[in-house]
């Protein structure tokens, strides 16, 4: 399968999985996954930041229309997310694993850069969004203990979804 369309379909896959995680099962008022944080964490390099900002903020929207949570909210943490992004991969992966032009190919990266690529990626997402969630009115302590149950959930989700993706099958 094209990666293009590979991806497309595990996007949408992923989207509405969320939908129905957000409407249909509740782990804990700590613990919030974001299945679809894996689309923007495998954007292809070449994409820009303002393309891959606006795709982020409408996935965003999609998820919030299909969740029962702010209009808005996952819009913001991932178009936060998405600004960082470039800069992450340029700062994680070394040029060594680029391809010949000079783009970086997610696929060839292995798990352990794709894991200190999205870490900072998921802090971003989680950070506004929880802020914006919570919007002040909570102690810093709760914060924190959403803040790193979810960030340790959505790594190994994250980690997950990669290992599941790429083809190790070599052509």
């Amino acid at each position: 399968m094209k990666t293009g369309l590979k991806y497309t379909v595990i996007g949408a896959l992923l989207i509405i999985a969320q939908g129905a995680l957000d409407n249909y099962v509740n782990l804990s008022v700590y613990v919030d996954i974001a299945l679809f944080l894996f689309i923007i964490l495998m954007l292809p390099y070449r994409l820009g930041t303002v393309p891959a900002m606006l795709t982020a903020f409408a996935i965003g929207l999609v998820v919030d229309i299909l969740g029962n949570g702010i209009p808005g909210l996952t819009s913001s943490a991932l178009t936060a997310a998405a600004l960082c992004r470039k800069g992450m991969l340029a700062v994680t992966v070394p040029k060594d694993a680029s391809s010949k032009d000079g783009h970086i190919q997610m696929e060839s990266i292995g798990i352990r850069r794709f894991i200190l690529y999205s870490v900072p990626l998921i802090l971003v997402y989680l950070t506004v969004y929880i802020l914006v969630d919570n919007a002040g009115f909570r102690p810093a302590g709760m914060f924190f203990l959403r803040l790193t149950a979810s960030l340790a959930v959505n790594t190994a989700v994250m980690a997950a979804l990669f290992a599941v993706s790429i083809d190790n099958r070599r052509k």
